[in-house]
């Protein structure tokens, strides 16, 4: 397992190309192993989002 810590903006940022990419690959129908994965990088980016509240 890696451990990684990122300023909120850093976060966020990485957040917005996460959500852009999942949002392509919904458009097109994809479902390539690398959806399970940003889906797993979204949920662990919103749930440290969510804890630095």
């Amino acid at each position: 397992m890696v451990s990684l810590e990122l300023e909120r903006v850093e976060a966020l940022e990485l957040m917005a190309m996460v959500l852009a990419h999942l949002n392509i690959a919904e458009s097109d129908g994809e479902l390539s192993a690398r959806v399970p994965l940003l889906i797993s990088v979204r949920n662990k980016l919103a749930e440290g989002l969510r804890e630095e509240l």
